[in-house]
């Protein structure tokens, strides 16, 4: 061969083994056509949102944030009865039962319902009588257009029927009580019982007041009771000066 041709071929030799060379050892950061980055395909786990922007437990509504059992009500804050205000042993009424005390006299019938009939509850001549169960009553009554008065001893106070009456423990056979006037030969009816609300009214008719204490009794052995609106009470009429009288001592038993 030529000199010039092997001079020749020996430079294409060398230029392909140079290129090899080349392609062979070129580093991928220089290629003008890199693929895109694992971080540039997807967004980095670091982008995302992670266990601590999420809601975790303690922005979820705990057991102290719920209605616990301080927030409900428990047995101590819910409304009882309380056994001071029923019947219980301690207030259960037993006999001999006190009228005074239990029933009111708050009933003014006739004159005494225009205020012809006054009451003092302190002054009792010649003095209180008997067991002095309860109080002692003064009455004054001033005749007027009526003609008549009386007093009924209510319960509750002022109920005429309206209302249930007061419940008398069973086994009572009278009611008994001191009665006096301050002149002698009053004439006074007592009774026990309202018919109206009680389904019964037994009588102790014009009896006549001596300026002693005496005890009377109404007997109600016959008697089927139950709450009682009318524990006791007394009218009087026919007369044209004040009559003035004393009750103490009033009982059931």
């Amino acid at each position: 061969m030529h000199p010039n041709k092997r001079f020749a071929w020996a430079w294409v030799a060398a230029g392909v083994f140079a290129v090899s060379g080349l392609v062979a050892g070129c580093d991928p950061e220089e290629d003008p056509t890199p693929t895109p980055d694992a971080g540039q395909q997807t967004p980095d786990s670091g982008t995302q949102p992670d266990s601590g922007t999420q809601p975790d437990s303690g922005t979820e509504p705990d057991s102290g944030t719920q209605a616990d059992a301080g927030t409900e009500p428990d047995a101590g804050t819910e409304p009882e009865e309380d056994a001071g205000t029923e019947e219980d042993a301690g207030t259960v009424p037993t006999l001999p039962l006190a009228v005074d005390g239990t029933w009111i006299p708050s009933g003014y019938m006739g004159d005494g319902s225009r205020g012809g009939v006054t009451y003092d509850g302190t002054e009792c001549l010649p003095g209180r009588a008997g067991s002095q169960r309860g109080a002692c009553h003064k009455f004054t009554w001033t005749p007027g257009s009526d003609g008549w008065a009386g007093v009924y001893w209510q319960y509750p106070e002022g109920n005429w029927g309206d209302q249930p009456g007061f419940s008398v423990p069973d086994g009572a056979t009278t009611v008994s009580f001191y009665a006096w006037g301050t002149e002698g030969g009053e004439v006074v009816s007592f009774m026990v019982g309202m018919n109206a609300a009680d389904g019964f009214e037994v009588k102790e008719a014009n009896v006549a007041l001596t300026t002693t204490p005496t005890q009377y009794t109404i007997d109600i052995s016959r008697v089927r009771y139950g709450q009682v609106v009318g524990g006791f009470g007394w009218t009087a009429d026919g007369r044209t000066t004040p009559l003035v009288f004393f009750i103490d001592d009033i009982h059931w038993h």
